[in-house]
């Protein structure tokens, strides 16, 4: 037993440790919010699986989930991902599945047909855009850095990697509609063309196309249209709709120290989706302005060490699959933070490691086990450069 805890125990000795502080402070603070708010969802009161356990013992099992698949993910050489048979198979698997969500219909209990972001295969229901994102992040970082070190990529295979990645998963999140991964898609493809040292010249068509396609959706969508008017009318008038006021009086409400845990009144059901979107409301409200700023302090250490980890990588590929994974789990955060606060419009994504979501935070702690694999790499690499220079051949 003693060798096994040790065995265990020696697997992080190497790995970052203010990394995995972070993400284990979010995954504690985390579940304490979701069994506060998901006891009294209707999604608890109606289940014959242990009523108000319910939601916290399915969070519970996908963080278990997550954190197997990033103990996997820790000890898997991430170079082979480079490897095309591989990243093009689960790109075009993950975007079949994305594809499924278009054609297949979901209806609510009126039986109108609403947005459908879910896949059922073999019992398991699942959300196909987190895993389609990880595919297009790992294949982008590919074939963005696939040439020797001083060559550069022609315009065309540049243009060609867009369009077989990040282009066809933008169209299925506009049709879905899903504005929030598309923001995200858009964030993550313009930091891995900038990390991967692609031209400066396609870095600043895509970010100029960003602002254009964002203005575009404005006046082509009624979706996005209503969801920055009522943005603007919040700044305007001081009512953000009633979900995000009902959220900004429980932040309010949270004082500096919070009622205490399970104190929330937000959530017996006067805020919508308080255990998912909106976690981070309840949690102002429970824990405070110190409960709400000690999570922001930990999304933003984890994109510093994540950040770190790529600019620390041995080589072109760690770097910019780094940079493209850090960035998703940071606009996921600004973003759910944003919204919840009134700064942003409601795109619908959830905090990371907080809010429940099964795919979502299975997709996450996957993303932090490659992340640890990319900086066991580059303190490999940075330990060889140290002793070669240490012999006087350098």
């Amino acid at each position: 037993m003693k060798r096994r805890l040790r065995a265990i125990a020696g697997t992080f000795e190497s790995t970052d440790r203010w990394l995995l502080l972070a993400v284990g402070v979010l995954l504690f603070v985390g579940s304490i919010v979701v069994y506060g708010a998901g006891s009294y969802t209707r999604h608890a009161s109606g289940s014959p699986f242990g009523h108000q356990y319910y939601i916290i013992l399915r969070h519970l099992i996908m963080i278990g989930l997550g954190l197997a698949a990033m103990l996997l993910l820790m000890h898997f050489d991430y170079r082979r991902y480079r490897a095309t048979w591989l990243n093009v198979a689960v790109l075009v698997v993950t975007y079949a599945l994305m594809a499924l969500t278009l054609v297949v219909t979901r209806r609510d209990a009126s039986g109108a047909e609403v947005i459908n972001r879910w896949v059922s295969l073999g019992g398991f229901r699942f959300q196909p855009v987190e895993m389609a994102k990880l595919a297009m992040i790992v294949f982008l970082a590919a074939r963005l850095t696939c040439l020797r070190r001083g060559q550069r990529l022609c315009p065309r295979q540049v243009a060609l990697t867009l369009a077989l990645g990040p282009l066809p998963l933008l169209v299925m999140l506009v049709l879905q509609p899903n504005f929030g991964n598309a923001m995200v898609t858009i964030g993550v493809t313009l930091v891995v063309l900038f990390a991967a040292g692609v031209s400066d010249r396609w870095v600043l068509r895509a970010a100029l196309a960003a602002p254009i396609a964002g203005t575009a959706g404005y006046f082509l969508s009624s979706k996005v249209h209503d969801r920055v008017q009522v943005l603007i009318d919040g700044f305007q008038n001081g009512s953000f709709g009633y979900q995000v006021d009902q959220s900004l009086i429980g932040l309010g409400a949270g004082g500096l120290l919070g009622l205490g845990p399970g104190q929330s009144h937000n959530k017996f059901s006067f805020l919508p989706e308080s255990h998912t979107d909106f976690a981070f409301s309840v949690l102002g409200e429970e824990l405070g302005l110190a409960g709400t700023l000690l999570v922001i302090g930990m999304v933003v250490l984890i994109a510093w060490r994540g950040y770190g980890i790529a600019a620390r990588a041995s080589e072109p590929f760690g770097r910019a699959l780094a940079a493209g994974l850090t960035t998703a789990i940071a606009i996921y955060g600004v973003a759910n933070i944003g919204m919840v606060s009134g700064i942003f419009p409601v795109v619908g994504v959830p905090l990371p490691f907080v809010s429940y979501g099964g795919t979502a935070m299975v997709a996450a702690l996957a993303s932090i086990g490659i992340l640890l694999n990319i900086e066991q790499g580059g303190r490999s690499y940075g330990q060889w450069k140290r002793r070669w220079e240490r012999s006087g051949t350098a």
